[in-house]
């Protein structure tokens, strides 16, 4: 029964139980001032009365009178103080103070009977203001997650800025003359660094256009065996990943499926870049291609593992798992990007992950 029926039906039967008592009353004031004569089983019982008519009257006003003001007011009194508990209750949360008030309880450790009727209603205000308790803390927590986030992607863009600034000054200097080998050694990291600012602000860009709703995948048929192993290769081709071992594995040479090849290259990236940065040199990172009741795309690696919090937190915003003093960076967003563009074609990600025991991230797209 819903609190409002519970009021309805409480109200009908105060207003029945004042009624009856009020007749009760009357009534017998009414013997007592008018007098009664009465047999019962042949005894008789009189009583003469006390006042006249007039008199009976005016008393018996007063008597219904005081009888009815003080049910009222102590009907008024038991059902206004949950009344005031509650207003007081909502007035804190308005206040952004989300304990829970615990109610006063009586001598013998019952709560009052006006709080008995609103049980519901101190469930449903202790549910809200657990609720809102929680979602504070999980505000500061992101707040603080996006205070960190914000040094350490302002560090990772200054950081391959001043490595372009300083070589281009070098090659600017009329103090020295570089040979041809040094020229290029320096073009080659600029472009490096410069490529790397373009990942961070792809990946803001990414971030902020899913926020928006404005990415939509592309659909196109391809064989995603061969895409795979070409996103593998791009991949072991950067300056970070040289110094990883790569395998590709499929049990067919083609499976044709529709997919956004720009998105998911872009999710593969990220993940197999997060097994780069996140494992020492000589890591084996394994990618696996295959087809079951979905298809499955497989990164796995034989690192260092994530501990049950970097694994809770994989796919949080602004969550960074690499230290800001690695060589190459990141926005703390490339692994929420990677969840995101596999969610746009009706796809998940799940992750098998102990310290010390590797990484296992699972693709898995509908067929």
């Amino acid at each position: 029964m819903n609190l409002q029926k519970k009021l309805t039906l409480h109200y009908v039967a105060v207003i029945v139980a004042v009624m009856l008592f009020s007749y009760v009353a009357s009534s017998i004031t009414l013997l007592l001032l008018f007098g009664f004569d009465i047999s019962f089983y042949g005894a008789k019982l009189v009583w003469s009365g006390l006042f006249d008519d007039s008199f009976l009257l005016v008393t018996f006003f007063l008597a219904f009178s005081v009888f009815f003001f003080g049910a009222s007011f102590m009907y008024g009194r038991v059902m206004s103080e949950p009344l005031f508990f509650y207003l007081d209750w909502v007035e804190r949360l308005s206040q952004g103070k989300y304990n829970v008030l615990e109610i006063p309880r009586s001598r013998s450790n019952k709560s009052p009977i006006g709080f008995r009727l609103f049980h519901e209603l101190t469930e449903k205000m202790r549910q809200l203001s657990e609720r809102l308790s929680a979602s504070e803390i999980e505000r500061m927590e992101l707040e603080d997650l996006r205070r960190d986030w914000t040094s350490g992607v302002t560090h990772d863009l200054k950081t391959p800025l001043s490595y372009i600034q300083g070589y281009t000054t070098m090659l600017l200097s009329d103090e020295h003359q570089w040979t041809i080998e040094e020229q290029k050694k320096f073009i080659t990291i600029m472009q490096e660094k410069a490529n790397h600012m373009q990942r961070l602000i792809e990946d803001l860009s990414d971030a902020f256009q899913f926020e928006n709703g404005v990415v939509r995948p592309i659909l196109t048929q391809s064989n995603i065996v061969t895409f795979a192993a070409k996103v593998m290769e791009d991949v072991r081709q950067q300056p970070a990943a040289r110094n990883k071992q790569f395998r590709f594995v499929a049990k067919e040479d083609s499976i044709f499926y529709e997919f956004d090849e720009k998105l998911i290259e872009r999710a593969l990236v990220n993940l197999l870049m997060n097994a780069v940065l996140h494992n020492p040199p000589e890591t084996l990172i394994t990618v696996t291609v295959q087809r079951n009741i979905n298809l499955c795309i497989t990164i796995s690696d034989k690192g260092v593992g994530m501990s049950e919090k970097e694994k809770n937190n994989l796919f949080q915003r602004y969550y960074r798992g690499t230290s800001t003093e690695a060589p190459i960076g990141g926005t703390g967003l490339g692994m929420v990007i990677a969840e995101q563009f596999i969610a746009a074609h009706q796809g998940a990600i799940s992750v098998q992950s102990a310290p010390g025991e590797g990484t296992v991230i699972a693709i898995h797209l509908p067929l």
